[in-house]
């Protein structure tokens, strides 16, 4: 388990199975919503997400406001098993309800290891560019700043490492699959863009 400092985003019109998913996510801080414009409020604070797929906001579907989150594969859906094929979202990250307890928590820990390492490639993204901005000038005084954005990345390096070892192989598909703005979302191999 990733643990209890994330926060999971619980939503579906019926409150019975909000009750239900959140008694079974206690070790994590769990935000729970029936309503659809809430959920869309609520968005940015989660760092996983599972929502009904036909929860409506007063403008229309929650779905059609989760294809950013999607991307990001920190979001999954539930639904009925006569919808599971009707959405446009990765299969790999839909719940058919009725959901057991352990798919759920191993749902959930999946999608925080899949936020907590997009976390980590933008904190090293960042610390890389600012020690190549550092060497490129070729300061010496910014030698000792330099250091320290090497011992920062040593240690995000070794959380990645930590992270990447306990991935299987759906974490890796999402991690390097690529998706095309502005189409259904479907993962695809680096390989099929060339």
């Amino acid at each position: 388990m990733v643990g209890n400092t994330n926060t999971v985003l619980v939503a579906d019109d019926d409150p019975a199975v909000v009750d239900q998913l959140q008694s079974w996510l206690d070790d994590y801080r769990v935000e729970a919503t029936t309503d659809g414009d809430e959920t869309i409020a609520c968005l940015e604070t989660a760092d996983a997400v599972v929502v009904d797929h036909d929860l409506l906001t007063v403008s229309g579907a929650v779905a059609a406001e989760l294809e950013r989150r999607a991307t990001t594969q920190t979001l999954a859906f539930l639904c009925e098993q006569t919808d599971a094929h009707k959405h446009p979202f990765s299969i790999a990250n839909t719940l058919v309800k009725p959901v057991e307890k352990d798919t759920v928590v191993e749902t959930v820990d999946r999608l925080l290891r899949r936020a907590r390492y997009d976390e980590l490639i933008a904190e090293c993204t960042t610390l890389a560019t600012k020690r190549g901005a550092l060497e490129a000038g070729g300061n010496t005084a910014s030698d000792a700043r330099s250091e320290t954005l090497q011992r920062d990345l040593d240690e995000l390096f070794t959380e990645l490492d930590d992270l990447v070892g306990s991935f299987d192989s759906d974490d890796f598909r999402a991690a390097f699959a690529t998706c095309e703005f502005g189409t259904t979302i479907q993962p695809r191999r680096a390989s099929e863009c060339s």
